[in-house]
């Protein structure tokens, strides 16, 4: 009877663990996307030449100090010419599901400074949401103030090829380029070689612990992942783990039955 007992409240227990187990679990860890630290960090170090990102608001380490990371294209540049990346600090743990209904905020704060002249071979700010190696989103600012803060702030939905972002190649990054004319010590524009004053521009990103009050991040409506049923050859869900369910049931009820025989005293007829 106990056997049979105990036989009955494993069973009983693996059918609950494995339903109630979800298929993909969100990370928790310091600099993990979860469903509570779901907004991603910029840091980066003093001349933007490395850009980084990770989900915890209080991992600066390494990042510059003054809260930002400026590329400055002096010398006989004649044009700013920007092409930066930030990508994560660490891969995912685990794979990142998103609320197929939310909206992925978008900030970053800038200043630019360079020439107002135009010229054929000018490209505007140009910033690019990538999941790995899909573009998610690439959105042109022509008309960028320069020589002062901005606030650049936009929303995207949650759309098919943005839901599921696999861990170690579907990690998200932000690319930023720009392309303008530069200009000299007087203010005027580059003109070539008879220049002979010094030219350049400069782009300056403000990481997440900037002193300005600008926003550099992005937040994903990160919700738990759904839990993905398997399915037969034939094409037929069935419950994750039955099989084994079944199989261990087998098990006990046989085990159970075998132990009754060998207990059971033998009868023999009456004399």
């Amino acid at each position: 009877m106990e056997r049979r007992v105990v036989c009955a409240f494993l069973v009983i227990l693996m059918c609950s663990s494995t339903l109630s187990a979800p298929s993909s679990a969100q990370s928790s860890n310091s600099g993990q996307p979860s469903p509570i630290d779901n907004i991603l960090h910029f840091w980066g170090n003093e001349d933007a030449s490395d850009c980084w990102e990770n989900f915890d608001p209080q991992g600066t380490s390494g990042s510059a100090e003054q809260g930002y990371g400026e590329e400055v294209d002096g010398g006989d540049a004649e044009r700013l010419e920007v092409s930066i990346s930030c990508r994560m600090k660490f891969s995912f743990e685990e794979n990142v599901y998103l609320n197929p209904t939310g909206k992925i905020a978008v900030e970053f704060g800038l200043r630019l400074d360079h020439a107002d002249a135009e010229s054929d071979e000018d490209e505007d700010l140009t910033i690019t949401l990538m999941k790995g190696n899909v573009e998610i989103d690439r959105r042109s600012f022509p008309n960028v103030a320069t020589n002062e803060d901005v606030q650049l702030s936009w929303e995207l939905d949650v759309g098919e090829n943005s839901t599921w972002w696999n861990r170690s190649e579907g990690e998200p990054s932000v690319r930023f380029e720009i392309s303008k004319v530069g200009w000299d010590a007087s203010g005027t524009p580059c003109s070539g070689p008879l220049q002979l004053l010094k030219c350049g521009g400069t782009f300056r990103l403000y990481y997440s612990n900037n002193q300005e009050g600008l926003r550099s991040q992005i937040q994903f409506p990160i919700a738990d992942a759904p839990e993905v049923n398997e399915e037969t050859d034939s094409g037929d869900k069935k419950t994750p783990g039955f099989g084994f369910l079944a199989s261990l049931a087998a098990v006990c009820l046989a085990f159970t039955a075998h132990r009754r025989r060998h207990q059971t005293p033998p009868r023999y007829p009456a004399p």
